[in-house]
């Protein structure tokens, strides 16, 4: 067994990945000073002008300093290309990256989780969480806290497409929400986002940039975790690599939290020996747990964009006037902190329902004031003028899987998503494009609506499904790859802990059952500070 080469280090806990999860982790278990905390983040310190800036969502998704760049290896999908997988890398993880929005799913989503784990998980335990980590611009209420660490602001759309669309969305009979983070998820309206004074307000400033003037965490960046170091069936710490250099031992005295999110944290898992033991072996690593479920039951919540061209031409272009435009607001942002800029790029969108008799919305919607594919990789389409809305499968019944390519870890996992194999999600899909073109043809969107490019006519819903494959994307939510459960197979149990191994949890997004009916990054904060409690619990 490896043995740290000096006392510093040497950790309570050791917490792999800085996104956030694990900044929320670093925050809450380095309270109590008689613990020694480290933070190892295989990406830099998560900082960039563009990262602070709400309209620089586009830039970041290109940035291979700041984004892990995957690809999926669907060979049904996009013909044969995948998808493009952006991914968060360095301290703040996704939420450095992403369209900054809040929302944290249904209540419904929660209850189910309890059912196959415990009541800690139960709309009625994780809703005070929510209230408690919130500092929302609209003040306290029965959903609502305006104490916590994390703002969140209302942003007012600046885009006039954004605001036409509520209007249409209204005109069209769908009632117009003021809060998704309400009674009630139905309707459309703009988003609430986690921006403070015109800022990004990452987990980064939220919750690990306090915590930093703690004396007892340590924080590591540059910092690559090739395993999990397992003694006799308990995890004892992890191994790291920084640059060119020899792998160090980071000793953990009490426990191993792997916070890397959906697609690294079951990667790590493997390579120290966790998952379907056949093909560990293949890779040359000995079983240490034979677990099917690591890298299993992949949910994101596929995608279709349905582009429209602009006849106003006032919505985003990278042609040269539209380009110089950008500029320009880039350079009011940086002076005054306003404009365009200042706005994340989709702004409204709403909660539909596939079918009238369901009780909870299975659609959402985001308008984006431009058009993009293959899940923001290619942006020529935004080179003319135009706008889209993405229609997304918010409960799929689809399952991916993520598997190994190497025993090394510097070589990115393989991972499937399988969309579009399943018929009923199939037909929310397809609900949610007919429910988009009917907002379209209303009054308020008339001055707008150049006519739609994408996924364009169809004789038949078989021919408009083909084009969808040929087109659809994802909407940057993967989830459920170390899913938590009672059962046998279920990667974690209800508090976390990594079965057959003991002192290692895996606390992100990748422990949810199911994905939930939303945006993941506030529920996975939840996660966290639910996770964290645990951990202390055991102590």
């Amino acid at each position: 067994m490896p043995k740290a080469s000096n006392s510093s280090n040497a950790f309570d806990y050791v917490i792999v990945g800085g996104g956030s999860a694990g900044c929320v982790l670093a925050e809450k278990l380095s309270r109590d000073d008689r613990f020694r905390v480290a933070l190892i983040e295989a990406g830099g310190k998560g900082k960039s002008p563009f990262v602070t800036m709400p309209g620089g969502v586009a830039l970041l998704l290109h940035h291979k300093g700041l984004n892990w760049q995957l690809r999926s290896e669907d060979a049904n999908l996009r013909e044969g290309k995948g998808l493009y997988t952006p991914r968060g890398k360095g301290l703040g993880g996704s939420s450095a990256i992403n369209a900054m929005i809040y929302t944290r799913g249904a209540a419904g989503d929660y209850d189910s989780w309890a059912k196959v784990t415990n009541s800690d998980w139960a709309w009625e335990a994780v809703l005070p969480r929510f209230r408690q980590l919130e500092n929302n611009q609209r003040g306290a209420d029965a959903y609502h806290g305006d104490q916590g660490p994390l703002h969140v602001s209302d942003v007012e759309p600046y885009y006039t497409v954004s605001k036409r669309f509520i209007e249409a969305a209204v005109q069209a009979g769908i009632p117009h929400n003021r809060d998704f983070n309400g009674a009630d998820l139905y309707g459309v309206g703009a988003f609430q986002f986690t921006i403070y004074e015109g800022k990004r307000f990452s987990v980064r400033r939220a919750f690990l940039e306090p915590a930093t003037e703690r004396s007892n965490l340590q924080v590591f960046t540059q910092a690559q975790v090739e395993r999990v170091v397992i003694h006799q069936q308990r995890a004892t710490g992890v191994l790291i690599r920084t640059g060119s250099h020899a792998s160090q031992f980071i000793a953990a005295k009490r426990e191993v939290i792997l916070s890397a999110g959906a697609f690294h944290s079951p990667q790590l898992l493997m390579l120290s020996g966790i998952g379907p033991a056949d093909e560990l072996r293949r890779h040359g690593i000995v079983p240490v747990v034979d677990s099917s479920d690591v890298g299993a039951n992949l949910q994101e919540h596929v995608d279709i964009l349905v582009h429209y061209r602009n006849r106003q031409k006032d919505s985003i272009s990278l042609g040269p006037v539209g380009l110089a435009k950008l500029g320009w607001q880039t350079l009011r942002y940086w002076r005054k902190g306003d404009g365009a800029m200042a706005h994340p790029p989709a702004e409204v969108g709403g909660f539909l329902r596939s079918a009238p008799e369901l009780a909870t919305p299975d659609i959402q919607l985001h308008l984006v004031p431009t058009r993009f594919d293959d899940s923001g990789y290619d942006l020529r389409p935004a080179f003319g003028h135009g706008f889209a809305c993405h229609a997304c499968v918010l409960r799929p019944e689809t399952r991916g899987r993520l598997y190994l390519h190497s025993a090394d870890v510097s070589q990115a996992p393989g991972f499937t998503y399988d969309f579009m194999r399943h018929q009923a999600d199939q037909q929310v899909l397809l609900s949610g494009v007919q429910q988009i073109r009917e907002i379209m043809q209303q009054p308020a969107m008339a001055e707008h609506n150049g006519g739609e490019v994408l996924p364009g006519h169809a004789p038949n819903d078989e021919e408009l499904l083909k084009r969808m494959q040929k087109h659809c994307g994802l909407i940057y939510h993967p989830t459920s790859t170390c899913r938590m459960g009672n059962d046998a197979n279920a990667v974690v149990d209800a508090q976390l802990r990594v079965r057959g191994v003991a002192g290692l949890r895996v606390i992100d997004a990748s422990i949810m059952p199911t994905v939930i009916s939303g945006n993941t990054n506030a529920p996975t904060m939840v996660i966290a500070d639910i996770g964290a409690d645990f951990i202390l619990a055991d102590t």
